[in-house]
């Protein structure tokens, strides 16, 4: 009996990087798709001899394309550089010759480089080096067809802090997830920094190569963090996948316990990339929660996706009726940092918790007392009012800023630490050595409220202006302009109403937990009527500081009520937060 031999598969399925294997879209000249494609199927059938006959064909038709490839990306660089020169040399109006700025050098000596690099990988390839994994090298026919038809799978999930400079100005040239990541809308907002390429997690990058490697009308299904839907820094992949593909599944599987025994909070997209960048119609969109063994889904238009029609902003997640609820309380008020109360700060943060963290018994005459106040951290804070704290803070700042000279006790403590002290990266080399950063959260000439940035709802505590105590950079803080203020911020903090808006729009945790950060909680909107919320929900507050904690029920009336809204408009969202 003859039996037919299986193909050969391994010319199809190939093992590299593919955040360094380029795309299908780089305006790269192919030749020969067809004897590629050709080569290709005649390898998969071949036994004996003609497999191997098969396998040099094809070696040398990638081997041409890959030299290809480095010729139009020589050329390419060359015509950059060019360009470059010939702007410097040309004259104005008064025969002088523009000085090229630092930004110009360095772009001057950087195309230089890379078109060294391209041409020693050209020599190499031409004496028989090693191919390096290309997709327009290893599938120059499927690139020649536009892409896969199909691209599926499970990325790795980490931050790059840890990659070295030249990956990092790799993801820079060829990922706009990584140049703009930031949902620049929302970290304005919160007055964030720039720095959120730091923070973008790979799987965004693996996302946006997916992307470029389908075809048009192609499908991507990938298994990816749940975070990239919500955080600050997934905006340029969300604004990456809206503007280029058709979502049509969403599954957060955040609490799929199930499916997942790891400490991981995963997610499934499902897209369609678009034929056009033009108008098309929007496919429909499935979104799905998995909550332990059951899966609730609906249907939803993508353009309910959104928080808002701004760039990369954040997806929720949430059923239709439970979207309109908290659209509801979002437009009963404004975002806390357009608010009289303004932006939260972070609380201070000293890059060597182990040098300025103290218990009070181990530096009981170690350190001078005038130098220690209380600390908290987030997990440490409680609602409505902090209890006595277990740890202090060695300060060693006064109202104008860092010491000018430390005490004898204190420099003798501190500088076990000195060196790492001087290595700290917010250091920067600005003098003295025993600075803290970020201390604004810790000035007490006006009432203060903080809560913890982790939890299944946030807490919050009020305290008193000219209360010492410090807050660590686990928790956020909110200045007010008198305790008032403060009392009814607390509420609000503390009230399930907030607390279901919140979690809406969180980044979530295992758990039910979800991080409460600074930009978030600025987006929280605080009642549009605030002298009425003033009085309806500081005598609670106050009450609650003194032991008198307001019973669920009679804190949401309240709130409902500083609000203006039903309960029946908002309850969808209060039950889809207690699932």
């Amino acid at each position: 009996m003859k039996v037919t031999a299986l193909p050969n598969l391994d010319r199809n399925i190939r093992v590299g990087d593919s955040l360094a294997g380029g795309s299908f879209h780089d305006s790269h000249v192919i030749p020969r798709p067809i004897r590629i494609a050709t080569a290709r199927a005649r390898y998969t059938r071949a036994v004996g001899p003609r497999k191997i006959a098969a396998a040099r064909v094809l070696d040398r038709l990638e081997r041409e394309c890959a030299i290809a490839s480095l010729d139009s990306e020589i050329i390419r660089l060359a015509h950059a550089r060019k360009e470059l020169i010939g702007a410097l040399r040309s004259r104005d109006l008064f025969g002088q010759r523009s000085k090229p700025s630092p930004q110009t050098e360095l772009r001057l000596k950087e195309l230089k480089k890379l078109i060294r690099v391209a041409e020693s990988s050209r020599r190499a390839l031409k004496h028989g080096g090693a191919l390096p994994f290309s997709f327009e090298t290893q599938f120059a026919d499927i690139g020649a067809t536009g892409g896969f038809d199909i691209v599926v799978g499970n990325p790795p999930w980490v931050r790059p802090h840890n990659i070295d400079h030249h990956a990092k100005a790799l993801f820079a040239r060829e990922f706009a997830a990584f140049r703009e990541s930031a949902w620049q809308s929302g970290a304005d907002a919160a007055s964030a920094g720039r720095g959120f390429a730091a923070q973008v997690d790979l799987a965004a990058l693996f996302l946006e190569r997916a992307v470029s490697l389908a075809r048009r009308g192609g499908s991507i299904a990938l298994l990816v963090p749940a975070k990239l839907w919500r955080s600050l820094a997934g905006g340029g992949i969300r604004s990456h996948l809206l503007t280029h593909c058709d979502v049509t599944e969403l599954h957060d599987l955040t609490e799929s316990r199930q499916l997942f025994d790891a400490a991981v909070y995963p997610s499934i997209v499902v897209a369609r990339r678009k034929t056009s960048l033009s108008n098309e119609p929007a496919m429909p969109l499935r979104a799905a929660v998995h909550h332990g063994t059951s899966v609730i889904d609906w249907p939803l238009c993508a353009d309910d996706l959104s928080f808002d029609d701004t760039p990369g902003s954040p997806w929720l997640i949430l059923p239709p009726e439970v979207r309109a609820a908290f659209d509801c309380i979002r437009a009963a008020g404004i975002p806390l940092a357009k608010s009289t109360i303004g932006r939260p700060l972070l609380g201070v943060k000293t890059g060597c918790n182990d040098a300025f963290v103290v218990r009070p018994a181990e530096v009981d005459g170690l350190v001078e007392r005038d130098l220690l106040r209380p600390l908290h951290r987030g997990e440490t804070i409680r609602q409505w009012k902090l209890a006595h704290p277990p740890e202090q803070i060695i300060w060693t700042h006064d109202e104008r800023g860092p010491l000018g000279k430390l005490p004898p006790h204190a420099t003798q403590w501190l500088s076990r630490w000195r060196r790492d002290l001087e290595l700290r990266t917010d250091a920067r080399g600005k003098a003295p050595w025993w600075r803290i950063f970020r201390t604004e959260s810790a000035i007490a000439t006006s009432p203060r409220v903080a809560w913890s940035d982790f939890g299944k709802s946030p807490r919050a505590a009020v305290l008193e202006a000219s209360d010492p105590t410090v807050l660590l950079n686990s928790c956020y803080v909110a200045h007010c302009g008198d305790l008032t203020d403060a009392y009814t911020l607390a509420a609000i903090l503390n009230s399930p109403v907030v607390a279901a808006w919140l979690n809406a729009l969180a980044e979530p945790a295992r758990g039910g937990y979800h991080r409460y950060l600074g930009w978030t909680v600025a987006l929280m909107p605080v009642p549009i009527d605030w002298p009425r919320a003033r009085r309806l929900l500081a005598p609670l507050a106050e009450r609650a500081t003194r032991g008198e904690i307001p019973g669920a029920d009679a804190l949401l009336d309240a709130t409902l009520r500083a609000y203006r809204v039903h309960e029946t408009d908002v309850e969808p969202l209060l039950l889809w937060n207690s699932r």
